[in-house]
């Protein structure tokens, strides 16, 4: 199959980007796809949650966008990672004064892509040259929505964004949306559920629902993909139906 490249992407924080990108990404490996992650935010959330520590790595993302090295891949849990850290806060800056700046990681991704059948880029929860790399190299954008009623503000925001960006990538697709931390004992999470299917629906894919669990937390205190973490947690089922919807999409 021809490789895809998809952003997990969202300006607002805290709606579970970083953990998506991971367990969906163990998932797809589960149906004998070959995975890339890359972790864009300077956080280093993601690759803290698998297992690296970002402040003792010597080569990171940093290095391939600012001084054009080759990736650094690890290899975690059958995928592989390139990983961030903190000097990729300062990459913002940087890439101001250079020609081209926004083409950084498609290059930098260009002479791996074809080793991998998906690469899922997590994003960083604002707008700056690093999240307008990671949608000029992206083939397709899947969006996390939190299931709350403030994460819907920020739509009309983001679409916008995608819409700037789509000059410099004119093939730039959204997959769909994937409402997250849904608690379905709670009234206002499923109705907001059923705002964010109303209202996306007809226009894009709302993906199953990623149901909210303590479970996610812990895997991510363990550096472990959640289904090694709690092998019986049921949001599992929802990452594998995820995965099976990304696959046929």
């Amino acid at each position: 199959m021809e490789t895809r490249i998809l952003a997990i992407f969202n300006q607002a924080g805290g709606v579970g980007k970083s953990s998506l990108t991971r367990d969906l990404g163990y998932e797809l490996t589960k149906f004998q796809k070959k995975v890339l992650l890359v972790d864009a935010d300077p956080q280093a959330s993601l690759t803290e949650f698998l297992g690296l520590n970002s402040q003792d790595l010597e080569q990171s993302l940093f290095e391939s966008l600012i001084q054009r090295s080759p990736a650094p891949i690890h290899h975690v849990h059958g995928m592989d990672l390139i990983p961030s850290n903190i000097d990729l806060a300062s990459a913002d800056f940087l890439l101001n004064a250079e020609i081209g700046r926004e083409l950084r990681l498609r290059e930098a991704l260009k002479p791996i892509r074809s080793n991998y059948d998906f690469i899922l880029i997590d994003s960083p929860p604002s707008l700056g040259n690093i999240s307008v790399n990671v949608l000029v190299a992206a083939d397709e954008i899947l969006i996390p929505v939190q299931c709350e009623v403030k994460a819907l503000r920020g739509t009309t925001h983001l679409f916008s964004t995608i819409e700037k960006v789509r000059m410099l990538n004119p093939n730039l697709k959204i997959a769909g949306i994937i409402p997250t931390l849904l608690d379905s004992r709670t009234k206002l999470n499923t109705e907001t559920h059923e705002v964010i299917r109303s209202r996306f629906g007809d226009k894009l894919h709302v993906f199953t629902p990623i149901r909210r669990g303590v479970a996610f937390a812990e895997a991510a205190a363990r550096a472990l993909p959640v289904q090694l973490h709690a092998p019986r947690f049921e949001g599992n089922t929802d990452i594998k139906k995820l995965a099976q919807e990304v696959i046929n999409g």
